[in-house]
């Protein structure tokens, strides 16, 4: 597991700034594996020695864009159990807004198959909302809330893990838009968690 106990501080040196932002665009482009060292030391004005110095390895750095692009988010989208498909709609927003935390998220997924410890304590407080709202029956109860919690976010990226060929099928019927893939995330959110209704409660 991944250990990053927190961000960089607010007294971080500047350097570390530049380096971190520089480091943010070098992987939301290339991934870990096409991003360069050299490249983000160009354009963040430093050295590559400097890299070395604050963060380590190329994989270090980029565990810790991560993590910290992923704390940033579920500090700005706060879940609300009993309400995940308005959980849904501002995770989508928030990602439109940062395009860049979505290709993080996805070359994470496909190149550094591990957990990092500030994400997992995020989840986790997540997944513990989600399971009281499937006690207190305001949420299904059927799916175990980790995989609730792992479908709602499938189904807020799930246009940029489609396929180009199906994209072009949106394009061709005039269906791809932001509002309408919005309006479409949380409804199939909502339909996901809605409880079964029983003979009992209809």
């Amino acid at each position: 597991m991944v250990m990053y106990a927190e961000r960089v501080p607010p007294d971080a040196t500047e350097t570390k700034r530049r380096l971190l932002t520089a480091a943010v665009e070098e992987f939301a482009r290339y991934g870990l594996a096409g991003a360069r060292v050299d490249r983000i030391a160009e354009t963040a004005a430093a050295n590559k020695r400097s890299i070395y110095m604050h963060f380590g390895t190329k994989e270090e750095l980029f565990d810790r864009v991560v993590a910290d692009s992923m704390v940033e988010l579920a500090e700005a989208v706060v879940v609300d159990a009993r309400q995940l498909p308005g959980y849904a709609g501002e995770l989508f927003d928030r990602l439109e807004q940062r395009p860049h935390v979505r290709r993080l998220y996805l070359w994470a997924g496909l190149e550094r198959q591990q957990p990092i410890d500030v994400e997992v304590e995020e989840y986790r407080k997540n997944v513990a909302a989600i399971g009281a709202a499937q006690q207190a029956g305001e949420v299904r109860d059927d799916i175990p809330a980790t995989e609730l919690m792992a479908m709602v976010i499938a189904l807020v990226i799930s246009w940029d893990t489609a396929s180009w060929s199906l994209k072009a099928l949106a394009s061709e019927t005039g269906h791809d838009s932001f509002t309408r893939r919005r309006t479409a995330v949380t409804a199939a959110v909502a339909a996901l968690v809605r409880p079964p209704v029983t003979a009992s409660s209809g």
